[in-house]
């Protein structure tokens, strides 16, 4: 099966995106978990945040990796180097790809992370 990349850019700014935004997404239920999902997304459209859906085999930049982890290119460098964050160079080249699909387990590792050190301050607090 062949895939074609699919990229569109719908600004968020502009009132018309977000009224069809809110009004897809008011016709959706979440019945399933593919509703729920494209609901979620609708709404964050219709309320004016800008939204990415990558692949998750797609392949991004070191500096795409930081901006989807919410941190600096050369803490993504470092992860790279440590070896938490899988990578490949392009041939010939110094430059890195990271597969989206790492970077996503990265965030949910560091998320989850976040969550326990809350949990155990939120414990220690009371």
């Amino acid at each position: 099966m062949v895939t074609q990349a699919f990229a569109a850019t719908l600004d968020p700014a502009d009132p018309a995106v977000r009224s069809d935004a809110k009004n897809l997404a008011d016709r959706l239920g979440d019945d399933t978990p593919v509703e729920a999902a494209v609901r979620s997304m609708l709404d964050d459209v219709a309320h004016g945040a800008r939204v990415v859906v990558l692949r998750t085999e797609e392949e991004v930049t070191p500096g795409e990796a930081a901006r989807i982890l919410g941190v600096t290119r050369q803490f993504v460098d470092r992860l790279c180097e440590d070896g938490v964050l899988a990578f490949r160079r392009l041939p010939g080249s110094r430059h890195r790809r990271i597969r989206v699909l790492d970077v996503v387990d990265v965030a949910a590792e560091r998320e989850q992370r976040r969550a326990g050190g809350d949990a155990i301050r939120a414990a220690l607090g009371e």
